[in-house]
């Protein structure tokens, strides 16, 4: 029995350390970005796979737009809620909308919406934000989630292994209590971690899936240029910069009125002083 239960410790040790070691392995591996020499065949097998090498490369791209769009004072508000609806509206896409805000200075409104939808649908909602609009910049990025998902990957395949080998430990007749709770512990914890990387799995599917669309909705410039008036906003923000200055002075009165109660009777007390002065020497003066 000892030594079915020394052997079976023995195995739980190794597995332990092949997972550590595999893991930093594959971390030394990426981060010094080497590969595995590769026999002749394998090589001529990878150079002759390039192209679509390539193509699945392409499909580790997350996209994202940022679009700017100037249109009429009176049709900006109406045409950020008809961009927000048809988002919600279109359940084929699985449109999500993140951030809509909508500001108006001055009576100049402008408006901003986020959203998170399928490349498909992308065109048909620039389409709708730019109708009876201007669109002036449109702007397109892709990050390459290429390394990372890999990573991902290999990490939750090496956690799945130690994991199902733990399993298998435990279905053992032979382990002891102190053991069975040892390698508990270590299942709990190998399955935590696989826990966190399918959701890191997920959200990078969930960026490669679909594209992060964000469009700025603004005023033609002329409107802004005709819509000023130094005049007009100095009468328009009269009382507000009365109300100001009246703070500030009141402030400053807050802060001189102390200093007065200490100044005012330090001054009269100098001017004594001085008077004093002045008729001691006088008094020299006469007895000389």
């Amino acid at each position: 029995m000892d030594q079915k239960n020394a052997k079976l410790g023995f195995q739980l040790l190794v597995i332990g350390a092949f997972a550590a070691i595999s893991g930093c392995s594959d971390k030394n591996v990426s981060g010094m970005g080497l590969a595995q020499p590769m026999p002749a065949e394998t090589a001529a097998v990878a150079v002759a796979a390039a192209p679509p090498a390539r193509a699945a490369r392409s499909a580790t791209l997350a996209y994202e737009h940022n679009i700017t769009v100037e249109m009429d004072k009176e049709l900006l508000p109406t045409r950020l809620r008809e961009i927000e609806s048809a988002c919600n509206a279109d359940q084929a896409s699985g449109c999500t909308v993140l951030d809509v805000s909508l500001q108006s200075h001055q009576d100049l409104p402008s408006g901003n919406i986020r959203m998170r939808l399928a490349p498909a649908s992308v065109e048909s909602i620039v389409t709708l934000a730019s109708k009876d609009a201007k669109v002036t910049s449109r702007n397109t990025r892709a990050e390459d989630l290429a390394e990372p998902v890999a990573d991902t990957e290999r990490q939750l395949a090496l956690m799945t292994l130690h994991r199902d080998r733990l399993t298998e430990f435990m279905k053992s007749k032979d382990i002891k209590i102190e053991q069975l709770i040892a390698v508990s512990k270590e299942l709990a914890s190998v399955q935590s971690q696989i826990d966190s990387l399918s959701t890191q799995r997920a959200n990078l599917r969930r960026r490669i899936d679909t594209e992060l669309l964000t469009i700025s909705l603004s005023l033609p410039q002329r409107e802004y240029v005709a819509d000023a008036s130094p005049v007009m906003d100095a009468i328009r923000y009269f009382g507000n910069d009365f109300r100001q200055a009246v703070g500030t002075v009141i402030r400053f009165l807050a802060v001189l009125l102390p200093w007065l109660v200490i100044i005012l009777p330090g001054l009269f007390l100098l001017r004594l002083f001085w008077r004093w002065i002045g008729r001691r020497l006088a008094r020299r003066e006469q007895t000389a």
